[in-house]
């Protein structure tokens, strides 16, 4: 089934009350994500084994993004197949959201290194998964003229979260900040379900699947669809421009720009300085370009503007290296990002083959974020050492922004 173009006409929840919904619960996950990550394990690894602790943290993390990879199109696979009075994606977004509570929760009590990458390997593939089944709600369930404003209202559930699960970890013990994230996410999940219902899929059951006859290679069978292809090489391309780049900017700061630059030489607050403007600039372009999109019906024009500007922003820091080119850097970079998540989604969910494996499909795209967030330190690394520095940094990531953005006017399903 090809060019599917409008959600399921059973849903009968206005898609104010289920966008509401969305935004809470995708930003309940956004600040697990980014509150354990960012805050809680450095912490716990710090503590547990405060002389390897930056080691300890690469493999921790390396193998909790494998978790990732698998985690999203496994989640949305599964969805696609479920039939249930409560539907195909609600059954698994309430388990999935319990069993990571769990998870947390067993987290704060982990007191040896083995076992904390144990649980954090396992929390983020389950997670994840909840993250697929969640994604998979956009082409289910709103139009394609309306996807824009969603994938804005959705879009900015990352930053929102990123702002509550980062100064909740950090002001409060470990185990607390780990049961309180669990709880906010199984009460976000279950809000969403019963708050914005979906319907039942019992009526949906479905004749042997023919693709899993194929084999295992058919559950990649959608990279088949050229315009499928292209939209991953896009994503894939700008998230390695940005993780690549804002993996280092603490570096970046200290060792590039110099702390003598740096008001009151205080690294920390710097980089968090620059974040909240990339946060508050992302999330006033998001809300406009969103509504923008949809109202032009050009959403693919604005991912490429969006990309061809970060190209653009990456410059900056390489012709202006001071702390005012830095703000210069973090203004524009949110802007463009914030442009990006604004109609991504929207642009992903149009790009879909088949309504049928819609969450399986949605999740590889996934992949392309993840598996950036996966490549981006070694990538990094090795142009910092050994490629020319922090400059090279820059040019690369770059580089990397345009390719995606030339990429995606190749796209011929979307405008």
């Amino acid at each position: 089934m090809h060019g599917f173009s409008r959600a399921d006409p059973s849903h009968r929840v206005g898609l104010a009350r289920l966008l509401g919904f969305m935004l809470v619960a995708i930003a309940a996950l956004g600040a697990d994500f980014n509150g354990i990550q960012g805050i809680l394990i450095p912490g716990q690894v710090a503590a547990l084994d405060p002389i390897d602790k930056v080691t300890n943290l690469a493999w921790l993390t390396t193998f909790a993004a494998i978790g990732s990879m698998i985690g999203i199109p496994l989640g949305g696979a599964l969805s696609d197949k479920t039939s249930s009075r409560f539907g195909k994606r609600s059954p698994w977004i309430i388990g999935l959201s319990i069993v990571s509570g769990v998870l947390m929760i067993a987290m704060g009590f982990s007191t040896h290194l083995i076992a904390l990458g144990m649980v954090y390997t396992v929390l983020w593939l389950v997670a994840n998964m909840h993250q697929g089944a969640l994604a998979a709600i956009l082409p289910d369930r709103v139009p394609e003229e309306r996807r824009g404003v969603a994938s804005a209202v959705m879009g900015l559930g990352t930053p929102i979260g990123v702002l509550i699960g980062v100064n909740l970890a950090s002001h409060i013990a470990l185990r607390w900040g780990y049961a309180i994230l669990a709880v906010f996410l199984m009460l976000a999940s279950a809000a969403l379900v019963l708050g914005a219902r979906e319907s039942s899929s019992l009526h949906a059951l479905r004749p042997v699947d023919a693709a899993a006859r194929r084999g295992p290679w058919s559950f990649f069978e959608a990279f088949k669809e050229r315009d499928f292809l292209l939209a991953f090489i896009s994503r894939f391309m700008l998230f390695m421009s940005y993780f690549t780049v804002a993996g280092y900017l603490y570096y970046t700061l200290s060792d590039y720009i110099g702390t003598q630059q740096i008001p009151d030489g205080n690294v920390a607050v710097a980089v968090s300085t620059l974040l909240s403007i990339t946060v508050i600039v992302w999330v006033f372009v998001a809300t406009f370009c969103g509504w923008a999109a949809d109202k032009l019906d050009r959403r693919k024009l604005f991912v490429g503007i969006s990309a061809m500007g970060l190209a653009a922003s990456l410059i900056v820091p390489i012709v202006i290296p001071t702390w005012f080119g830095m703000k210069m850097y973090a203004v524009l970079s949110g802007a463009f990002i914030g442009t990006y998540y604004a109609v991504d989604l929207a642009v992903m969910s149009l790009v879909l083959p088949n309504r049928e494996t819609a969450g399986r499909d949605l999740g590889l795209l996934s992949v392309a974020t993840g598996l950036p967030q996966l490549m981006s330190s070694l990538v990094a690394g090795a142009l910092i050492n050994h490629f020319g520095g922090y400059t090279t940094l820059y040019v690369f990531g770059s580089v990397c922004a345009l390719v995606s953005g030339v990429v995606v006017i190749f796209i011929k399903k979307v405008r």
